[in-house]
Formats: structure tokens, sequence, C-alpha cells
């Protein structure tokens, strides 16, 4: 049975896979950052249902920049997020993680990169749990660090648990 935090703090390819599919379904297995990952309007679906059922999602200044950066391939940028607004004004909460914060937690830091290290510390700063493709950081957090992770390949795995 999947259990739902209360609180995600969401890292780029979940975040990304919620954009492009509220904002265009068909997208989603044509855009060059997500077809790699053979993800459907299904998974969107899921993913969708997932985060509805958390209190609070959680996103970091780094998991924006690269989402943008991302995203900005698109011919249509500006409306993919002219419809996502209300999203982030009404369901998402940014948590700043300075660089020097960043910078102390070298373990972290020189395992995965600065965007990996402050979904980290965003995490254990608010008792959230992370929300990740990357298996390898979702492991750590959970093994090494005590911290809820969750990798978006499993939940969707369970797809019967959301109809």
């Amino acid at each position: 049975m999947v259990r739902f935090p209360k609180v995600i703090v969401i890292d780029t390819i979940p975040l990304l896979l919620f954009l492009i599919g509220a904002y265009d379904k068909t997208l989603i297995s044509t855009f060059k950052r997500l077809k790699t990952y053979n993800y459907t309007f299904e998974d969107f679906t899921i993913l969708k249902e997932f985060l509805l059922h958390t209190n609070k999602i959680i996103v970091t200044p780094g998991v924006l920049s690269e989402v943008s950066n991302y995203a900005y391939e698109l011919e249509h940028f500006s409306d993919l997020l002219e419809t996502n607004i209300h999203f982030f004004l009404m369901f998402v909460e940014e948590f700043y993680v300075s660089k020097n914060i960043i910078l102390a937690s070298k373990d972290e830091l020189f395992k995965f990169g600065f965007t990996d290290t402050s979904l980290i510390i965003a995490a254990k700063t608010n008792d959230g749990e992370i929300l990740t493709r990357d298996y390898k950081l979702s492991q750590y957090c959970q093994k090494k660090l005590g911290i809820g992770a969750h990798n978006l390949d499993d939940i969707l795995k369970i797809k019967e648990l959301f109809k």
C-alpha cells in the first residue's frame, strides 16, 4: 500500500513530468527531457494523485532553475508557465537553502551536487520526504540519513492503488 507523506520535497524530473503533463499530455512522450524515461499520461495521472494526497509540496531554487532550463527547450515555454502558475501559487512552497549550508554538508555535496544536497537539507528542515527519480539519492536518504524518500518510478509501478 502507498503511504502518502505529509510534506514532499520534489526533485526536477517529477516536477517536470507534472508541469508538462498539466500543460499538454501529448508532450510527455515527445519532450526531450522526459521521453528517455518512456513516461505516459497515465504516469502523470498517478504522480498527480500522489501529490494531491500530500499537505505540502516544497521546491528548492535549484530545482526551479533546472526545471526552467529544461522546459525552456519547449517552443511554448511561456504557455507552460501560464498553465502552471496557479499550481505554483496554491500548492508549492519554495524553501531556500543558503550556499553556506550546502557547502557545510560536504558528504552529500560531494556525492550529489548542489541541487540534491538542497533537497536533503529541505527535507530535514521541514520534516519532509523527497520525491525523486534518482535511485541513488533515494536509497542514500533512506538508508544513511533516515529521511523518507520516494523513487518516482517505484510509485508509478503501483498503478492499481491509485485507481
